[in-house]
């Protein structure tokens, strides 16, 4: 939380809550290059409510000034593996959404990549990482 604090200071964006799922697609739809803060880049681990951490097979970070107001932190997002945050144009393809967990729900995370583009590959990696996990409903691809 302090990192996310002070990462904020130092921006001259203002943080916008963003309020819903469709709201925040929208947004980064029309307005694509936001800055991106990368929690955990591809390789380092996470447990996604697994008990063991695994390493992840994508970029994941948040909008740090596109705030969900699930959790008062920016929009979580998952950049497609065959991406990274310094593409351009990188617009929402999909998303995960909690389920079963009242104080996880709205705290979904989004997928993006350059211009909507995305390979068979890039599904198939997150469909395969998210599958197992009883905690998300399965990955929506648009």
């Amino acid at each position: 939380m302090r990192l996310f604090k002070e990462h904020w200071s130092q921006s001259k964006q203002v943080p916008e809550i963003i309020p819903t799922l469709r709201e925040i697609v929208t947004y980064i739809g029309n307005i694509p290059n936001q800055e991106i803060h990368l929690d955990n880049p591809k390789g380092s681990y996470k447990g996604f409510g697994r008990k063991k951490k695994i390493p992840l097979p994508f970029d994941y970070g948040e909008y740090p000034k596109l705030i969900n107001p699930a959790d008062g932190l920016g929009w979580d997002i998952i950049i497609v593996p065959s991406s990274s945050e310094n593409d351009k144009q990188l617009i929402p393809v999909g998303h995960v959404q909690y389920t079963g967990r009242p104080d996880k729900e709205g705290n979904d995370k989004i997928i993006i990549a350059p211009k909507g583009q995305y390979t068979f590959e890039d599904k198939e990696i997150i469909n395969d990482f998210f599958d197992p996990l009883d905690r998300f409903k399965p990955v929506k691809w648009y």
